[in-house]
C-alpha cells in the first residue's frame, strides 16, 4: 500500500493573472510573490514536514475574478511548496496534473490550496 497525504491550506486574496501581468511593473510581481509565498509558507508550517514524490493541487476559489485568472494562488503556493521542501521541484516531473475549481461556500475572497500525493 502506498504512502500517501494530504496538506490544505487557506489562502488569502491573491493578485488576478491580469493584474499580475497587466503593465505591472517588475517591482509589484517580486513583492506579491514574496508577500504571499510567505504568508503561504507560515500555513505550511502548521503541518509536519513531508516530501511529495509526486503532487497533485486543487484549488478552491471564491475570488471575485474569473477562474481562470486564480492561477496566481496556485503558482504562489507551489513555489511555496518547493521552498518548504515539500516537493524537489515544482516542474512536470513532480507536479503533474492541477484543478482549479469555484466553490461558492468558500469564504470570499480566499482559497483552499489542497496538494494531495504519493509520499
Amino acid at each position: 500500500m502506498q504512502n500517501v497525504a494530504d496538506i490544505a491550506i487557506k489562502v488569502g486574496k491573491v493578485p488576478s493573472l491580469n493584474d499580475f501581468y497587466g503593465g505591472k511593473h517588475y517591482y509589484f510581481r517580486s513583492s506579491a510573490k514574496n508577500k504571499f509565498k510567505g504568508e503561504i509558507l507560515i500555513e505550511l508550517d502548521k503541518h509536519d514536514k513531508i516530501t511529495f514524490k509526486k503532487v497533485t493541487v486543487v484549488a478552491k476559489v471564491n475570488y471575485g475574478y474569473d477562474v481562470d485568472n486564480c492561477i496566481m494562488a496556485i503558482k504562489f503556493a507551489m513555489d511555496a511548496l518547493r521552498e518548504w521542501g515539500g516537493i524537489p521541484d515544482d516542474t512536470k516531473k513532480y507536479f503533474p496534473k492541477l484543478t482549479i475549481q469555484y466553490d461558492p461556500e468558500q469564504e470570499k475572497n480566499t482559497s483552499t490550496i489542497i496538494f494531495s500525493g504519493e509520499l
